[in-house]
């Protein structure tokens, strides 16, 4: 490239099309693109998208619910006589029934023996006679309640070690209705899931299907390439170039040719 060039632009357009023979399926497929495009599918699955509770399901859990918030009577009763247990209200003879009926009994027998004795032996009445008659009833008494106490003693430490068991029993009808609760929130949280995902999908389907469509198009449509790129020309050798054919053309017209070639060289140099 000479020092006198200078740069120019020029534009090519280059065509890419299908052959004839194909032309006509391509036309069909960019129609039926159009088609789709502009219908209505695709369309979110109609149904629900989850499984609603069994009626046996339903049933077992409003069962629950009512058993659980009605709670257990047997263990009402069993913490009640807990209570009662841990409160000695055992360890008292007159809140004892069976305790005290077998003291009297025995008592009975104790105080018709000693007196029968002493009214042997003719001493009925006597000192003597309620002396040892308040011995043995009180030797009785100590038998009889001290025995029934040592056992309710037992009773009292067994029933402590069951206490917090019987405490912590109350969360299970609690823990019961929880999971009733658990299951139901379960089947409100798949609606809720099957209703973001049928208005996530309506708000997708315009774009899905735009791009299905412009797909469609590049795939099929022919397609047409601009490009533009820089020309340079070489002044000196447009002079030469036109100064030959000058020469040329003015010898084949008869005239001089040194006229022809100086002629041709000027507009050489603009090419």
């Amino acid at each position: 490239m000479s020092k006198g060039s200078n740069p120019s632009s020029v534009t090519t357009t280059s065509s890419q099309e299908p052959s004839e023979f194909i032309k006509p399926y391509f036309q069909q497929a960019i129609d039926s693109a159009q088609d789709l495009y502009e219908g209505s599918t695709p369309n979110f699955f109609p149904n629900a998208t989850y499984t609603d509770f069994a009626p046996e399901t339903s049933t077992a859990l409003n069962l629950t619910s009512a058993r659980a918030l009605a709670g257990n009577p047997l263990l009402n009763q069993s913490q009640t006589e807990a209570s009662n247990i841990l409160a000695g209200n055992y360890l008292n003879p007159s809140t004892n029934p069976y305790s005290k009926a077998l003291y009297d009994q025995m008592a009975g027998d104790v105080i018709s023996d000693v007196n029968s004795q002493f009214t042997s032996a003719g001493r009925f009445g006597s000192g003597a006679n309620q002396e040892i008659l308040t011995q043995e009833l009180g030797q009785l008494a100590n038998q009889v309640y001290g025995d029934q106490y040592n056992r309710e003693r037992d009773i009292m430490a067994n029933t402590m070690a069951t206490a917090p068991g019987l405490g912590e029993m109350d969360y299970n009808d609690i823990a019961k209705l929880q999971g009733v609760g658990i299951e139901k929130e379960s089947l409100e949280q798949a609606k809720l899931q099957d209703a973001i995902a049928r208005y996530d999908y309506e708000q997708q389907k315009p774009y899905i299907k735009l791009n299905q469509y412009l797909g469609s198009l590049g795939a099929s449509v022919p397609s047409n390439t601009i490009e533009t790129s820089p020309v340079f020309r070489n002044t000196g050798a447009g002079l030469l170039k036109g100064a030959g054919m000058g020469a040329n053309v003015a010898g084949q017209l008869g005239m001089n040719p040194l006229y022809g070639a100086i002629g041709g060289g000027l507009l050489g140099g603009f090419f």
